[in-house]
């Protein structure tokens, strides 16, 4: 009997391994998925099939003799963001000139997949340098959303997130500098987990913005997302599986003022409805609200992301200009714009911004607020109209996610539901460090809403 790519969850896949059950005509299955998908979806960029195929047999030989040995992800097909290093594939960083360049090493994150005896199924596509929301990228084309064809994945990770919607990984890594996980993982209809900063280490991964970025995992579910998580953190994952999800009412807080001002009235009322579910399924309690300067958010984390991203483009920028793709020439440029002073004055504001979003954790267990204020627009739709005011698309999908890059908080996008028959994510931001207690809530907030939404 073979695994199958239907299988709910990494747990029951491997437990399934233990008993004699076949990696390689498991890998089988996910390599026709690939075939028949991807070149409609062109979420991987290249897929490592012979590979895969060695090593899926190899586990099938450890499952004979030895089961206890099988690690935590045994022939679980995980695909790999293109900003990351991989010694055994090329890694394009979303740029045609490195179609061909292949790495001497494996980033540490992919190293440690491999230990648990991961299959790294293929490079999964994203925007340009993973500076943009869109993955709309002139060098490979667009990845497209598996829930409709001619809508955004959403960025950077957007391959990330449509090999896992469309059904051509078990799970994805993605990076995050202003939402790049959580952003794909809501308009497609999957998990995405940024943990806190620092907890996955990003050594082998092309620095955006190299203290806002976040290494993530993408998922089919929380406890999926969460075993990616803790074997890349290089953290035992039953430590972080094994407490049961806390009883009780959650202490939740939302954040009002941004939703209202950014959100569309359909998102808005959709969000509305799921607290009120969640309430009156005595899974929270609105404890409090909390209110952010959006536009003090935003400036300063453009001054830190335009900065820094300039800092590592610079070089190549100068002999290399017109190589770029033009929205992301346009942000490099504007990066070059932020002085020194500015570049102060930000890191001076997210330090008190860490510090206040931290207190906030001694009165509530979550924050709650939407992942994005619109769902997934139209490829090539720039602006949206929102309380009659015309907003340009790119900024406007971050204004949820960002400030959880800025206070290095962790945060994770869970499916709830659809706006005009899109998929929506719940964002749940938990205490900075605070990432299993986090992983644990959203596992409840899952299953809650999982029993009473279509």
């Amino acid at each position: 009997m073979a695994l199958s790519p239907n299988n709910p969850s990494i747990r029951q896949q491997v437990a399934q391994l233990g008993r004699g059950l076949s990696a390689s005509a498991a890998l089988a299955q996910w390599l026709a998925a690939i075939e028949r998908e991807n070149g409609r979806l062109n979420a991987l960029l290249c897929v490592a099939t012979e590979t895969c195929r060695q090593q899926a047999s190899a586990i099938d030989q450890l499952a004979a003799r030895f089961p206890e040995g099988l690690g935590p992800l045994a022939g679980i097909p995980i695909s790999v963001k293109d900003l990351i290093d991989t010694s055994f594939l090329p890694t394009t960083y979303g740029h045609g000139r490195f179609r061909e360049h292949v790495p001497e090493r494996t980033a540490v994150c992919v190293a440690r997949l491999q230990r648990a005896h991961a299959l790294i199924i293929g490079k999964a596509h994203l925007h340009e340098f993973a500076f943009g929301v869109t993955n709309e990228n002139p060098h490979f084309g667009p990845a497209r959303n598996p829930r409709d064809l001619s809508r955004i994945t959403g960025g950077s990770s957007g391959g990330s997130a449509a090999s896992v919607a469309g059904g051509l990984a078990q799970a994805s890594v993605g990076t995050d500098t202003g939402g790049s996980v959580r952003i794909p993982a809501a308009l497609t209809g999957c998990v995405g987990f940024k943990p806190s900063y620092g907890l996955i280490p990003t050594d082998g991964v092309l620095p955006l913005a190299p203290t806002l970025d976040h290494v993530g995992a993408l998922a089919n579910s929380v406890e999926d997302a969460a075993i990616v998580t803790a074997v890349m953190a290089g953290l035992d994952p039953d430590s972080w599986l094994s407490p049961a999800p806390p009883a009780g009412r959650l202490r939740a807080a939302v954040v009002p003022g941004l939703v209202k001002r950014f959100a569309s009235p359909e998102v808005s009322a959709w969000f509305e409805g799921l607290i009120h579910l969640l309430q009156s399924r005595g899974t929270i309690d609105i404890a409090g609200s909390i209110e952010l300067d959006a536009d003090e958010i935003a400036r300063h984390q453009a001054n830190i992301l335009g900065a820094e991203a300039y800092a590592t483009h610079r070089a190549w920028l100068v002999d290399h200009k017109d190589a770029y793709g033009e929205d992301v020439r346009e942000r490099l440029e504007e990066g070059a714009r932020v002085d020194t002073a500015s570049y102060a004055e930000s890191l001076r504001f997210r330090a008190r911004f860490r510090h206040f979003i931290r207190d906030m954790f001694a009165q509530y267990d979550c924050i709650l607020l939407p992942v994005t204020p619109i769902p997934a627009t139209r490829m090539g739709e720039n602006s949206v109209w929102i309380h009659g005011e015309e907003r340009a698309v790119r900024p406007l999908l971050t204004r949820f996610t960002n400030p959880w890059n800025l206070s290095g908080a962790p945060a994770i996008s869970i499916p709830a539901g659809q706006v005009s028959g899109l998929p929506m994510g719940l964002q749940i931001v938990g205490k900075p460090g605070g990432d299993a207690r986090l992983l644990r809530i959203a596992r409840r907030i899952e299953a809650d809403i999982a029993s009473h939404l279509p």
